[in-house]
């Protein structure tokens, strides 16, 4: 089952609480994801692309989804911006030896005839016509001007600056009470703290208290041997060394050692957090949240209801999915739907008809999980 029955039972209990979401590289719009929170979404979106902007403002039918031209940017006078200094975005970086880069530089005068309209569709955003570069905006700072105190999620994609607009969330992370963020990140690049890679971004995160949930891998492939693109338009390649991704992070509000982080989180914003776990296929971490705060959220949703949409997600194709109570009975009996084919415990017997107390079904699986790790350590020898 699709995430919507989850989101949509939850704008039905809190018709008037908002959902805000801040875009940083929203060419292309709004994913239709976003669009399942319906008046409840609060939206803004920032990109450098004019003729983007322009062209998503025309077809905005949300007063509540505001589109904003400009750079975003860091305040120079940041201890992350003063630590950068001059240093490029990040190093090693190997794109002028990919297939793509050079499908690009053979194509330049083809492109250089194209509108604005057609290089969007090609997925080609930085060859549209941008907004002055003095037009900076640092994130925060906007936040605030427009009113704003609190942000559910946030989503970085702006091929450079990434790193920079992430650091320049440092104080609002715990000011808004952000729940979770989606961030491009590099595979490749140097050990220079200031670099926009995987590591950095998930250090950084680490130390504001978030959680990597997800991480998405994308491919390219080297000039010398190129390979066919996963789009129509020149990007990722279905083979090739993996270069960039998408990582996910959320506040682990369950764990132990974020009680006093939770306590802080109003209950529309936990149910919030439901949402989010549920659009992002993660229906057994809302159903964490779900269980962990029952007696906070319980006066405003009906949890028993919520955790049946929740593990209804979980039995994707099931004509008629088990209910919470029995999925769990199901698990508890380890019941042959929880293995894949080949590895099929033995049917549960009671304690007492296996000597000495002793689980015969459960000495059988053992012996079939022994036996896996037994003959994968074989092969590798």
């Amino acid at each position: 089952m699709e995430p919507g029955p989850v989101i949509d039972y939850i704008n039905q209990i809190l018709p008037d609480a908002r959902f805000t979401l801040v875009d940083v590289g929203c060419s292309g719009g709004l994913g239709g994801e976003w669009r399942r929170f319906g008046r409840r979404l609060r939206a803004l979106a920032f990109d450098p692309s004019v003729d983007e902007i322009e062209r998503l403002r025309r077809v905005e039918t949300s007063e509540d989804v505001k589109y904003v031209a400009a750079f975003a940017t860091i305040s120079k006078d940041h201890p992350f911006a003063q630590k950068k200094g001059a240093r490029d975005h990040w190093g090693r970086n190997p794109w002028n030896r990919l297939s793509v880069t050079n499908w690009l530089e053979k194509t330049a005068s083809e492109r250089a005839e194209m509108d604005s309209g057609d290089l969007a569709s090609s997925g080609l955003w930085s060859e549209t016509r941008l907004v002055d570069p003095a037009e900076e905006i640092v994130i925060p700072d906007y936040l605030r001007q427009v009113g704003l105190d609190s942000v559910d999620f946030v989503k970085i994609d702006i091929d450079g600056r990434d790193l920079e607009v992430l650091h320049s969330l440092d104080a609002v992370l715990d000011e808004f009470n952000i729940l979770g963020l989606m961030l491009e990140v590099n595979f490749f690049g140097s050990d220079a703290e200031t670099d926009h890679t995987f590591h950095n971004t998930d250090r950084f995160l680490k130390s504001k208290r978030f959680e990597l949930f997800d991480l998405t891998t994308r491919r390219y492939s080297m000039a010398t041997l190129p390979s066919p693109y996963s789009h129509n338009w020149p990007g990722e390649n279905r083979s090739g060394r993996i270069l960039q991704g998408d990582a996910l992070y959320f506040r682990d509000l369950a764990n132990p050692v974020n009680v006093d982080l939770a306590s802080h989180i109003p209950v529309d914003r936990l149910l919030n957090l439901i949402c989010l776990f549920a659009m992002f296929r993660l229906p057994d971490c809302a159903a964490e949240i779900a269980v962990e705060f029952r007696d906070r959220i319980s006066p405003v949703c009906d949890v028993d209801h919520l955790l049946d949409l929740l593990v209804a997600q979980a039995q994707p194709g099931v004509g008629s999915p088990l209910s919470y109570e029995e999925y769990l009975s199901r698990f508890d009996a380890r019941d042959s739907m929880f293995f894949p084919q080949r590895v099929v415990p033995a049917p549960a017997e009671s304690p007492t008809s296996s000597q000495g107390g002793r689980n015969e079904s459960a000495s059988t699986l053992h012996g079939s999980i022994k036996e896996s790790l037994l003959s994968k350590w074989r092969n590798r020898r």
